[in-house]
């Protein structure tokens, strides 16, 4: 019977695994006698909880032609395409494990039994939906509300759990093909952008003759309430390139938007969510927290949606959460952050930052000389998604990553 070696399996865990439980054999893969191999009918026995958590029989799909013929069409992939995705890479003796799942399966169709494994059967793996990070976040949401907006318990729990570990998780870089860290240091002297939209021609003088008072951080005063802080609090938004912050202001039809460079005047240490929530891509099936890893992936994947979103006026209640996360992140955290750093829903390819005060009240940054730039929007674009919704256990689960 086929065999695959520790040395020959890519996933660590599978690694572990085989050193751990296996039986001496001749590796298929490497070709040689080894004392910790898995054979098919032993990875057959590993796969079978894993394939009946993480995937289900696709459904038959109708499909209408251009003369309203109808045929049927079964949705998914064959098991031994799925296997393939679970252990990694291609063993070579896929079919041989689907063999021993359907032959090794404890069903009996003679007394009504539906077997599960099926050769001839195409699966869809089942989405991930993170409800306990859901049911978490709307009590903490709510406790802020009514109950306790200061000092909340649920609160400091809830992010806690969130960003256990963030120190040491790293992301796999496609173009660099290397791991680097979620948590970096931005260099002194990056280069940020700031934009403010001027409505009168007051506003462009004032803009003009001082930039980084009037398009920079605003006072406390004239602070309002964004995702990240509170009213009277102030943060700077801004964007990494000047594209990106145009977008991000939303300007009307003919508006006038002052766009200003800055540079930082030292390091600093950023959380990244980009990275942290494609940190939780490259899960093993394998590991024992895979189903906790994967629903803290996809509420990450919402979350850093949810902090780029506008404020909606009439709604600011709703944000009184990501702007607690905030204070955590700058404040509470074992070692407090100096910025967070996370997609624009404005610009597919853009990245905002969010940088905090520092314990004056003052922003590690300074105004790149002759950098005032106006520009006047002519036109809008507008993208449309198509999202794949559903509800489940009467909870609306959407998924906004869809790329069908």
């Amino acid at each position: 019977m086929a065999a695959v070696c520790a040395h020959c399996a890519e996933d660590e865990y599978l690694k572990k695994l085989i050193r751990d439980e296996g039986e001496p054999g001749m590796c298929d893969l490497c070709q040689k006698d080894r004392k910790k191999t898995f054979s098919a009918d032993k990875l057959a026995e590993v796969l079978d909880p894993i394939v009946r958590e993480h995937f289900a029989p696709g459904q038959e799909v109708k499909h209408f032609g251009e003369d309203d013929s109808e045929w049927y069409e079964q949705e998914g992939d064959p098991l031994s395409f799925h296997i393939q995705e679970i252990i990694g890479h291609d063993l070579g003796f896929e079919d041989e494990i689907v063999e021993a799942l359907v032959d090794n399966e404890d069903c009996d169709e003679r007394d009504g039994d539906i077997p599960f494994f099926d050769s001839s059967q195409d699966y869809v793996s089942t989405p991930v939906s993170p409800h306990s990070y859901y049911e978490s976040w709307n009590y903490v949401l709510e406790d802020l509300k009514h109950r306790r907006r200061f000092f909340s318990a649920a609160a400091a729990e809830l992010f806690e759990t969130i960003f256990e570990g963030v120190e040491t998780r790293r992301w796999w870089n496609k173009e660099t093909r290397s791991h680097e860290k979620v948590v970096w240091e931005l260099p002194e002297a990056s280069e940020l952008f700031r934009a403010r939209i001027c409505d009168s021609s007051s506003a462009i003088k004032d803009a003009l003759k001082e930039p980084f008072k009037q398009v920079g951080p605003p006072p406390p005063e004239k602070a309002r309430a964004g995702r990240m802080n509170v009213e009277g609090v102030v943060v700077f938004y801004g964007s990494t390139d000047r594209e990106t912050c145009l977008a991000e202001t939303r300007p009307a039809l003919g508006s006038d938007t002052a766009v200003i460079k800055l540079r930082t005047t030292k390091p600093l240490r950023v959380l990244d969510f980009r990275r942290l929530e494609e940190s939780y891509g490259r899960l093993s099936y394998f590991q024992p927290d895979f189903n906790e890893q994967a629903e803290k992936g996809a509420f990450l994947r919402r979350l850093q949606t949810l902090i780029s979103q506008p404020i909606v006026p009439g709604r600011e209640t709703d944000y009184l959460i990501t702007q607690t996360m905030t204070e955590y992140l700058a404040h509470v955290h074992d070692e407090p952050f100096a910025g967070i750093l996370f997609k624009s829903v404005q610009r597919s390819e853009g990245i905002n930052i969010v940088i905090f005060p520092s314990a004056d009240g003052t922003f590690p940054l300074t105004y790149v000389d002759k950098s005032f730039t106006l520009f006047t929007t002519r036109s809008l674009e507008y993208k449309n998604d198509e999202v794949y919704v559903n509800l489940i256990d009467d909870e609306i689960w959407i998924d906004r990553d869809d790329d069908r």
